[in-house]
């Protein structure tokens, strides 16, 4: 899981390495305009994992927990109302 994560990371940290100037900020403003829907898919992508494990068994607090947040918060990402949250 964390492999995936760090590759992210490394993907936007390379931004911060692009030498010339003028490229980086247009790399920057491309990702930028597909952030709306990157941060969608990214959402659902989050929803549809707690939706999945609530139905493998796993408790809304257990599912918090591992996320790194309350059972509450977990089943609001399920139900589509924790939306904006970086969780």
């Amino acid at each position: 899981m964390a492999e995936e994560v760090n590759r992210v990371r490394e993907a936007l940290r390379a931004l911060e390495a692009i030498p010339d100037a003028v490229d980086r900020a247009a790399a920057c403003s491309e990702l930028l305009r597909e952030w709306p829907d990157l941060h969608r898919v990214l959402a659902d992508v989050r929803q549809q994992a707690v939706i999945t494990a609530k139905e493998q068994g796993h408790t809304y607090r257990a599912i918090g927990e591992r996320m790194g947040v309350t059972g509450e918060t977990a089943g609001q990402i399920a139900a589509g109302k924790n939306r904006a949250s970086s969780a």
